[in-house]
């Protein structure tokens, strides 16, 4: 069914763009996917879709004195565990088509991160799924596909003997509604979802939503207490002065409700958790959501002593397996000399430090408490898994991802997706790698199932092959 609907255009920055559609070569829009379970009824629960679509990515055509734009879409939540290796079948257990319709009444409409927010509800049963969702090319050519693949893990919320949470909303915006028709209305509110998780900047406030099930089975029909706090991503500390704890009566379902002003917190990755617990202050059951804040102006407090010793460091406290991911990761960047130091090094704790070391090595400001190099490579590895996670590796495991998280996004894709006589294939076109300078990277779907791996580049140590564009042919 396809359905056109109205959406709210929600600001999170004011950099101008400067024309419309200024894009030359094909790329995707740029849409971000969240999304959260509710408990339904005995043998469903509900799953919201949060989607944020960049409006400045958009194409945009002049239609009676004002500007539209349109985006279809396929949206698929499929068993998570049922992969047809054939690629022939897909268990969908909910899917539908849409197309969301864009319309503004001038160019003061696109800034750079302003975003349109649409919200699509489903039921299903409680279980492992994946998301997926597909917007095509356009008949012009003048977008590229893009396709989004989150895994979803549904609870169970109908055991009454056990104290549920819902997933958290982290959302814009949450008032009183009574408007039952919206997309965001929800239990008397209207609630505004940010589906990319960024604060700062113009977005002041981060506004929660939580529901919570089972209680009086757990506290006797006693009182209970909810406590919501923001932390930093590597403590477990509440942040100075964002913390609420609130008395509360023990009803199924409860919905807590709240907001924090972040215009004082620095840059950087936080949490907000809710615990709920009993009147002697056991928990109960805690649940928490990582999200981004961006203020640029608000400098980030060094004390007097600001270095960090290895026994006090994040990295001493590092399990075996997150040194073991650690390692695959940073191998994409690791120098010949570095990679025999690391295969010498046996035991746990000389791992570890031999992370804080090639870390630190690689810090532009040692006398900061953040590495603004260590953020830019995780920041790559999460676009990576975004844009080319797999049903069968992550982002960053694949040939295109590899170069993403080692050379940055290229200055210019040629995608070559529905070539007649050749297999789908991209060409990365990069300005200027240090000690390389212009180079190209060919990416070939060579088995029809989407894995696109490196055929060919100019830069060294890379797959270089003289004919590629031979292998190309179908």
């Amino acid at each position: 069914m396809v359905r056109f609907l109205a959406l709210i255009l929600v600001a999170l920055s004011a950099a101008p763009v400067d024309t419309i559609n200024a894009q030359v070569t094909p790329e995707p829009v740029k849409v971000d996917l969240d999304f959260a379970s509710f408990a339904y009824d005995g043998s469903n629960s509900l799953v919201e879709l949060y989607l944020a679509v960049d409006a400045a990515s958009l194409e945009f055509a002049q239609s009676e004195n004002l500007l539209r734009a349109s985006l279809p879409l396929n949206v698929a939540i499929t068993r998570g565990t049922d992969v047809d290796l054939e690629g022939t079948t897909v268990d969908s257990v909910w899917q539908d088509s849409l197309s969301l319709d864009f319309v503004l009444s001038d160019t003061s409409g696109l800034q750079e991160g302003q975003y349109f927010v649409h919200q699509i509800r489903s039921t299903v049963p409680p279980g492992e799924y994946r998301i997926e969702v597909e917007v095509p090319a356009n008949d012009d050519e003048m977008r590229a596909p893009l396709l989004l693949q989150r895994d979803l893990v549904v609870p169970d919320f109908s055991d009454q003997s056990l104290v549920g949470l819902s997933d958290l909303t982290l959302a814009t915006s949450i008032e009183r509604s009574d408007d039952r028709e919206s997309q965001f209305y929800k239990n008397g509110l209207s609630v505004r979802p940010n589906a990319n998780q960024l604060f700062g900047n113009t977005l002041k406030n981060i506004f929660y939503y939580v529901e919570a099930y089972n209680l009086a089975a757990a506290t006797g029909g006693d009182d209970y207490v909810s406590l919501v706090y923001i932390s930093e991503a590597n403590t477990a500390s509440p942040e100075g002065g964002l913390q609420k704890r609130s008395q509360r009566p023990a009803q199924s379902p409860d919905v807590i409700v709240g907001s924090f002003d972040i215009s004082t917190l620095p840059s950087g990755s936080y949490f907000l958790k809710v615990a709920l617990l009993n009147m002697d202050n056991e928990a109960l059951v805690e649940q928490g959501r990582k999200f981004f804040v961006y203020n640029p102006s608000v400098q980030r407090e060094l004390p007097l002593a600001a270095e960090v010793t290895f026994e006090t460091s994040e990295f001493a406290s590092m399990s075996e397996e997150e040194v073991d991911l650690a390692y695959d990761r940073i191998d994409i960047i690791t120098t010949q000399q570095e990679r025999r130091r690391a295969r010498a090094t046996k035991d746990l704790d000389g791992r570890r430090r031999y992370l804080m070391d090639f870390w630190h090595k690689r810090d532009p400001n040692p006398g900061t408490l953040s590495n603004e190099f260590r953020d830019e490579f995780y920041q790559r590895i999460q676009f990576a898994n975004e844009r080319y996670s797999t049903g069968f590796s992550e982002g960053w495991q694949t040939d295109r991802g590899r170069i993403i998280v080692k050379h940055g996004v290229p200055g210019n894709v040629e995608p070559h997706l529905y070539d007649r006589d050749k297999v789908p294939h991209e060409i990365w076109e990069y300005n200027n790698i240090p000690g390389e300078g212009q180079a190209i990277f060919v990416f070939a779907d060579r088995s029809g199932f989407g894995e696109f791996e490196l055929i060919h580049s100019t830069v060294t140590g890379e797959r270089r092959l003289s004919n590629w564009q031979t292998e190309l042919l179908k």
